[in-house]
């Protein structure tokens, strides 16, 4: 694989040109008054070099081909070179090759010459890496591996592997001892590690192979692993193992970067440690994907750090986009829990994306501590409590009354200990003072044991994790867990059980929009990606680094629905 360079290709010498006036067009016209100098492609070509300078190739990119179409002036053959490093910076490299060309083939005594020249190599060289077939794509796994998180890193190993291998055309399948009957032997399952089995059980650092003869018993049945399909290029796993300190995150991820040379990283899986070990990957410009980070200081302001599990606030800015273009709501008041930084900061999420999509809060109320979601009844009778744009609102109770009344449904994000008994508490008070008004709410409101109350208010929620066990898919995947490991998925922890389809959804969606390339994948590639519709989770980053699909249900007649 290439290596990656970082940081801005500079042409002092140009700008050293630049800066004494002198023109930059080709020798053989160098005759005082020969080069005309046209005042929009000085301005254009000032722009770009700018932009160049900030790492905003695309826009220098087009202010350089804007200069390049006007007739020869003093800017035209240092356009033409400043575009090919433009191109080059962006990867495009088939594009960086015509221009360079062009300036060669036109402009042949240009002062340029050997540097275009030494450019164009470059941008042949790595073209031809480009088309040339790729076999490998590197993916690095890091996660804890302490006596408290072992299990969880398991867990989401497990299911990462089973990703790995599903694309790798390898499969598990069970041996029938002697004797038993046919039907018995009708698992649908492929997968499993011939090319690419790591494991965790393996040194850090190193890889392991199952050979096809490999097996385990479950159940006093053999299982072997075999190779059944040839796919167009493999992905390999590289394991390295981090702390929970700062220190060995970072020490992870240079590992895997300087000695592994991975493509891509997944892991680690806590804000915390996620946090330094993104700050290494952006400073490589190799790709990391957190999968269960929500902290949002993970990803922000990096280019190459990402999200799988939407943020805390993005969480409520998501149910608003969805209250306002979904559900074709104008109006919604907010009730959260002041001293619960998770509610707090979806309420503000919330608030913050309905001022971008117009959608109106008129107020908001703020409650003090877990019990408050049992008093609304009274709290709402207390203007003072109540948060509004206006501060005559807030000490008129008519004007209170007014708003709660033209208010078409109220945000609930409930977080913290006893949620579900904070939710009962919120809807038993709500029936009371509004009855019939619409609640929103965040992933606690899932599979409450109160179905009747929560249909009665048409609750409509966010949820980051659902697994549908009627779907061919997810009975798969639960087969071919039990084939690697000798138990289902169902049997682990909550948590565990979670993070084994987190690990297979967030490679599959890294192995299907990804490939192995001259100069490894590019963050654009998963920013642009089409959302993915995972056995356990969506993925779709829409422009953004943290994910921004999450599954929408409602209540409805004392069920719960799937509307996304």
């Amino acid at each position: 694989m290439a290596t990656r360079r970082s940081g801005s290709v500079y042409v002092f010498g140009l700008l050293l040109l630049l800066s004494m006036g002198m023109p930059v067009a080709p020798s053989h016209a160098q005759q005082a008054g020969a080069i005309p100098e046209i005042e929009n492609a000085e301005l254009l070509f000032e722009e770009g070099v700018a932009a160049f300078e900030r790492g905003e190739y695309e826009t220098a990119h087009e202010r350089f081909r804007l200069v390049s179409e006007y007739a020869l002036n003093r800017k035209t053959t240092a356009a033409l070179l400043m575009d090919g490093k433009a191109l080059v910076q962006l990867g495009r490299y088939r594009d960086a090759v015509g221009r360079l060309e062009a300036l060669l083939n036109q402009y042949a005594e240009t002062t340029y010459r050997d540097e275009a020249a030494r450019l164009l190599e470059r941008a042949r060289r790595r073209l031809q890496e480009e088309t040339q077939a790729q076999d490998t794509l590197r993916v690095g796994v890091t996660l804890p591996m302490g006596a408290a998180e072992v299990s969880l890193s398991q867990a989401l190993f497990n299911g990462i592997r089973l990703a790995v291998d599903e694309h790798n055309g390898l499969r598990r399948r069970y041996i029938r001892p002697p004797g038993l009957r046919t039907e018995a032997d009708t698992f649908e399952v492929y997968d499993t590690a011939r090319l690419a089995g790591d494991s965790l059980a393996a040194a850090d650092g190193e890889t392991t192979v199952a050979a096809p003869a490999d097996t385990v018993r479950v159940d006093s049945l053999r299982v072997v692993a075999e190779q059944v399909e040839r796919p167009d290029w493999v992905a390999k796993m590289y394991f390295r193992r981090t702390g929970p300190r700062p220190k060995a995150a970072r020490a992870a991820v240079d590992s895997l970067v300087q000695l592994d040379d991975v493509d891509v990283i997944l892991g680690p899986i806590r804000s915390r440690v996620a946090r330094p070990a993104g700050e290494r990957a952006e400073a490589a410009r190799v790709p990391l994907v957190a999968p269960m980070a929500t902290d949002e200081s993970v990803s922000e302001g990096k280019n190459y750090v990402f999200q799988a599990n939407p943020t805390i606030p993005d969480r409520g800015r998501i149910m608003a986009r969805t209250a306002k273009n979904g559900l074709l709501i104008n109006r919604v008041g907010i009730v959260y829990e002041e001293g619960n930084g998770l509610s707090a900061r979806m309420a503000e999420g919330f608030r913050e994306e309905a001022r971008r999509q117009g959608l109106t809060v008129p107020l908001s109320i703020p409650l003090q501590g877990g019990r408050d979601w049992s008093r609304l009844p009274t709290l709402l009778t207390d203007s003072t409590l109540i948060e509004t744009g206006s501060r005559r609102a807030r000490r008129d109770s008519a004007t209170i009354d007014s708003l709660l009344a033209e208010t078409e449904a109220l945000y609930l994000p409930v977080s913290g200990r006893g949620t579900a008994g904070k939710i009962q508490g919120a809807l038993t008070g709500l029936r009371q003072i509004l009855p019939g008004k619409r609640v929103l709410g965040n992933a606690e409101w899932h599979d409450l044991p109160f179905k009747e109350a929560a249909s009665t208010a048409v609750a409509t929620y966010t949820n980051g994790f659902y697994v549908q066990t009627d779907r061919p898919a997810v009975q798969r995947f639960v087969r071919r867990y039990r084939l690697l490991t000798g138990s289902p998925p169902d049997e682990l922890a909550t948590s565990g059980r979670r993070l084994a389809y987190v690990g297979y959804d967030v490679a599959r969606f890294l192995l299907t929009t990804l490939s192995p390339s001259g100069t490894g994948p590019t963050p654009r590639a998963l920013r642009t990606a089409p959302t993915y519709e995972g056995i356990g989770m969506r993925i779709g980053f829409q422009g953004e680094n943290a994910n921004q699909a999450l599954f929408i249900h409602r209540y409805r007649d004392q069920r719960t629905e799937l509307l996304r």
